[in-house]
């Protein structure tokens, strides 16, 4: 985690920093030139650059306000403001990223996402693919921790990603779900996760039967009488994969049981970044997540809504 929230002229702003094992030539044309920026930002104006110039991008105006080749470019876009400012440091260069902005945007969530795309940068530079999709795994922990360190409400960030849908669970024939995670935490650490009991109970739903454990790597078990989970974990970088499928029966309650492990898995994410999230306030994103994942499979929502009611009412 590499960002700080600051103040600058009396606004808000963060602060990310990331040395890169590549030259400041080659990190500079990443961030200053339009067909190379558009690989791993957001989005990317179509500008020269030269200093003073205007351009226009989803309707908003922007400017570019500093620049020095190949140390430093700023730029405004609405509100906000930005910078890329890059120095030599041994073989590499060190990057510093500053995005000010208004009270109003969540700095954590925001946070997150930029660590997100640096991560893709980096990515880029290297030569490796790293999709939007694929970067964006972890930023639910990220978050997390972000807004703990800053201290802010996590509400909601966990709401707008409780609505990414590319990190969600997908469904295969069988029928099986599937869930692939990247996370910060090396994979000794998410196995304790998956395996303490003090630590499953804060994220895991009801009773887990192992019947193959080969730590930290592979965890195999009956769940609830309803078909069969696998965790795998891999390590990756400073940090692993996790891989999760889910073996069960009644096609038809896809989507139910699909909404229930993203739930489950926000729980996680916040376990892992050494906060809580109760049972109760994950679910404020349930319905949210079970209409998206039956509309994208095709699956009637009214079986999933009925639980869900009966579960809201206290009757269940």
């Amino acid at each position: 985690m590499n960002a700080d929230l600051q103040t600058i002229d009396g606004r808000p702003a963060l602060r990310l920093e990331r040395y890169l094992a590549h030259p400041v030539e080659r990190v500079w044309r990443a961030v200053s030139e339009p067909v190379e920026v558009r690989r791993w930002m957001p989005a990317a104006a179509d500008w020269t650059p030269k200093l003073g110039e205007t351009f226009e991008l989803g309707g908003q105006q922007g400017e570019i306000t500093e620049l020095d080749p190949p140390h430093l470019i700023g730029w405004t876009f609405g509100a906000d403001r930005f910078r890329f400012t890059l120095r030599a440091e041994g073989d590499g260069c060190a990057l510093v990223f500053t995005h000010v902005f208004d009270r109003a945007t969540p700095a954590a969530q925001t946070a997150a996402g930029w660590e997100c795309y640096l991560d893709r940068l980096d990515a880029q530079l290297d030569g490796r693919d790293l999709s939007e999709e694929r970067a964006h795994q972890p930023v639910g922990e990220r978050h997390e921790r972000y807004a703990a360190r800053f201290g802010l409400d996590p509400a909601p960030g966990r709401a707008f990603i409780a609505g990414l849908g590319f990190r969600g669970l997908t469904l295969a024939g069988g029928p099986r779900l599937r869930l692939e995670r990247r996370y910060d935490q090396p994979a000794e650490r998410v196995w304790r996760a998956l395996t303490d009991p003090d630590e499953l109970r804060q994220w895991f739903p009801g009773d887990f039967e192992i019947s193959h454990s080969d730590p930290p790597h592979v965890l195999i078990g009956a769940w609830q009488g309803d078909g069969t989970l696998r965790f795998e974990l891999r390590p990756e970088g400073g940090g692993c994969v996790l891989t999760f499928t889910h073996d069960f029966s009644d096609h038809d309650q896809a989507a139910l049981t699909g909404a229930g492990w993203d739930r489950c898995f926000a729980r996680l994410d916040a376990l892992l970044a050494g906060q809580a999230l109760s049972y109760d306030d994950s679910l404020a994103a349930w319905p949210q997540v079970h209409e998206r994942l039956a509309a994208a499979w095709g699956i009637d929502p009214a079986v999933g809504r009925a639980v869900y009611a009966e579960h809201t009412d206290g009757s269940g």
